[in-house]
């Protein structure tokens, strides 16, 4: 008898019950198909490896279900491996029982968002010159936002237009809406409108990572003459 094992197909097989797994981005999802030529009854263990590691470690122990989900912060930013053993002992002495096994494609976790360095924005006119460093210790930046006064998030481009660094640095302008006065406040399609006599606006940046991790930090931006 022999056991054979091989990472779950992305289509479904239509005869058999949908995997339950848990799909968000603290949860790391393994799932596997396997099968045993004499249809034994089948157990298994789960283990796992660091890049630069040589021992797998063990996750999991005595698993009857085809598939675990682990808690994504066990593992710090990094590429893995997982390795499935399985084994027919429910069915077999322990002098007869068989085992197959089964490593996993590499793969990444990054639990850690960005870092926003050296926020900087002054009002300069109509508008409001603002600068910033982005930076993740383990994947690149995909995108960057700014929200001025609680307003609609805006999209802003690095300085090299391209976001596909650990370290992207920022240089832009913000307008600074008109038509509203100070005790009037108003709000048009969704968003607020700046006030053009207000001496005081705050400016929220966000940067996200490649895999979604979320860096924030604010600016209180005072124009000239406000206290």
């Amino acid at each position: 008898a022999s056991t054979h094992i091989e990472p779950e197909s992305s289509v479904p097989n239509p005869y058999a019950p949908p995997l339950p797994m848990v799909r968000d981005k603290h949860s790391i999802a393994v799932k596997w198909k396997a099968q045993d030529e004499n249809d034994d009854s089948l157990v298994y263990s789960v283990y796992y490896r660091g890049d630069g590691e040589s021992r797998w470690k063990l996750l999991r122990d005595g698993i009857e279900e085809r598939f675990v989900n682990l808690d994504a912060d066990l593992f710090p930013d990094g590429g893995y491996t997982i390795r499935v053993v399985a084994s027919d002992a429910p069915s077999h002495s322990p002098e007869d029982t068989l085992t197959g096994e089964s490593t996993s494609p590499r793969f990444e976790v990054d639990n850690t968002p960005p870092r926003i360095h050296w926020l900087g924005a002054k009002v300069q006119g109509d508008k409001i010159h603002v600068t910033f460093r982005a930076e993740d210790g383990f994947s690149p930046i995909s995108r960057a936002e700014y929200s001025l006064d609680a307003g609609a998030w805006q999209t802003v481009d690095p300085v090299g237009k391209i976001s596909d660094s650990k370290v992207e640095n920022y240089d832009f302008n913000v307008p600074i809406a008109a038509g509203a006065s100070e005790s009037d406040g108003k709000i048009e399609a969704g968003k607020r409108v700046a006030s053009s006599g207000a001496d005081e606006h705050t400016l929220v940046v966000r940067v996200y990572d490649r895999f979604e991790n979320v860096g924030i930090s604010k600016s209180v931006v005072k124009a000239a003459g406000g206290r």
